[in-house]
């Protein structure tokens, strides 16, 4: 395992980096987000601050790299099966979501880096680019096959499946279940105009 978010190799190589990040992780489910400090991951680690501070330039980076270690990111493989496939790409990213500390941390984390232009583009490229072109091939095969509109908005489908998991992690608190990931399947099966790239271009 190697670090994105590091500004360089951890001493003592991917033992103490990954003691330092499952450190982190504990401390973030067990406290929350706000009450995250370096002091406490380096506690809870048996580390220096300065030991995490030589590595990780601030909370954030750190925090970025240790739930970049734990966010699922899979190729969605040919299956054959558009429904099949699509159903792995939802059940993934409610998989993701439906973690405590990720749901919890991904909004302050992202908050947070937004005055860090260099570090949000390597947020954006760990956490989103990778499995947004998985999802985003298994939705071009569907097309390719027929079984979907050929001016379907693969990127505002992503944008729906998520924001929905992660609206009702945060706000509604309605289940993450089986039944919500047929549903978003069926609802881009069953696409029409307002999922295509000419009703998203013209409004």
């Amino acid at each position: 395992m190697t670090p994105v978010f590091s500004s360089g190799p951890v001493a003592g190589g991917p033992r103490s980096a990954s003691k330092i990040l499952d450190a982190a992780r504990d401390v973030l489910s067990g406290q929350g987000y706000p009450a995250l400090t370096i002091e406490a991951v380096a506690a809870a680690a048996g580390v220096g601050k300065s030991t995490i501070y030589r590595w990780w330039p601030s909370k954030e980076a750190l925090i970025a790299d240790a739930l970049a270690e734990i966010f699922r990111a899979d190729e969605i493989p040919d299956l054959g099966d558009t429904h099949a496939e699509l159903r792995q790409a939802v059940d993934m990213t409610i998989d993701n979501y439906a973690r405590e500390d990720m749901a919890a941390s991904l909004p302050a984390l992202a908050a947070g880096l937004l005055p860090h232009p260099e570090l949000m583009a390597r947020f954006r490229e760990t956490f989103l680019h990778r499995k947004r072109e998985n999802i985003g091939a298994a939705l071009r095969r569907g097309i390719e096959r027929g079984d979907l509109p050929d001016d379907l908005d693969t990127d505002l489908v992503q944008d729906i499946w998520a924001g929905t998991i992660l609206y009702r992690r945060l706000m509604t608190g309605s289940p993450l279940d089986a039944g919500l990931a047929e549903h978003l399947v069926q609802l881009v099966m069953k696409a029409s105009s307002p999922l295509s790239h000419r009703e998203t271009e013209e409004h």
